[in-house]
């Protein structure tokens, strides 16, 4: 789902509509060869055809291809103005997982390793590589808390997560044309539908309170649906971060710890998700109050608690600090 450099330069040559025929000229390539790499960037949302004798070719109109457009100027004057990165390829920045890299990083906000590999979804060896590069090219600083995007470079980081926001709305409509995306990673999604398409579909794993039977607390649907792609199963901890993303209110809030009082979880696997999909505040007041700790509304009562409880599992278990890790 990333760009390769190849499909980059390619995108970068159509700055207005231009049939195949010209831009092969342009870049000196074959039609076969400009021919698979433009139906490439087709069916990422990156470009468009119009007529048909001769085909046009011409950028798409979306906030990917927009940011695209603004950081070429931005990357011209970094040139300029900074001897150290004359004659590098600082474009390349975004291609492969360089682009999942920076989507993962913040700009002028340090993160630590284990969280940046958690949303990239590379490997730790790849993600070493990819920073070094980075930082070799000036668009990733380090500090001791961590590694972030410097300031100067935040269009790279705009574009990167836009670009993962059209591959997974793409990704989505194949699902059900009509689904709205509700939470956007790199190259992961929650959706919503308001169509039942069953617990699972391939890679789409129905998410949030629906998924609550699987764990014995069947819920009443509000008619809405979410899916989470992509996986093969889901655990409790999973299913649990997916509800709290979608929404922070009494009845998630109530269902939610119901469930985990119920159930029991592993608590260092849930405050690494909750972190991944923004959440970690909200799980640490969730875990205060299992263990104790009073909440004001929009937490439950003891008693509701409780009486979930009883009624789901035959009581609440006692052992509120979630399982060692």
């Amino acid at each position: 789902m990333t760009l390769t450099k190849a499909e980059l330069k390619v995108l970068l040559a159509i700055e207005e509509p231009v049939t195949l025929s010209e831009l092969a000229y342009k870049l000196d390539l074959s039609k076969s060869t400009l021919s698979a790499l433009i139906r490439s960037l087709e069916r990422k949302g990156l470009v468009e055809f119009e007529g048909k004798k001769p085909m046009v070719i011409k950028p798409s109109k979306n906030k990917a291809v927009e940011l695209l457009n603004s950081i070429l100027p931005v990357t011209h004057r970094q040139l300029m103005l900074n001897p150290p990165l004359r004659g590098r390829d600082i474009l390349s920045a975004l291609t492969g997982n360089r682009l999942k890299v920076l989507a993962a990083l913040e700009v002028e906000k340090p993160q630590p390793l284990w969280l940046i590999q958690l949303k990239a979804n590379v490997s730790r060896a790849t993600l070493h590589r990819v920073l070094n590069g980075l930082m070799e090219r000036l668009i990733v600083g380090k500090k001791e808390e961590g590694y972030f995007i410097s300031e100067r470079f935040a269009l790279f980081k705009a574009f990167a997560d836009e670009y993962f926001y059209l591959q997974n709305s793409i990704k989505a409509r194949e699902f059900d044309h009509n689904a709205s995306i509700v939470w956007s990673g790199v190259e992961e999604l929650i959706l919503a539908t308001g169509t039942f398409k069953g617990k699972s579909l391939g890679d789409f794993q129905l998410t949030g309170l629906a998924r609550f039977s699987d764990f014995g607390l069947p819920l009443i649907s509000s008619g809405v649906y979410h899916y989470y792609w992509p996986a093969r199963e889901l655990t409790l901890e999973e299913v649990v971060v997916h509800t709290l993303t979608l929404g922070k209110d009494a009845r998630e809030l109530l269902y939610t710890i119901a469930l985990l009082k119920g159930r029991g979880f592993d608590e260092g696997k849930l405050k690494r998700l909750a972190a991944k999909f923004g959440v970690f505040g909200t799980v640490e007041e969730l875990l205060e109050y299992l263990k104790g700790m009073n909440k004001p509304y929009p937490f439950p009562s003891r008693e509701e608690i409780e009486e979930l409880c009883r009624q789901y599992f035959g009581g609440c278990n006692d052992d509120n600090e979630g399982k060692a890790d």
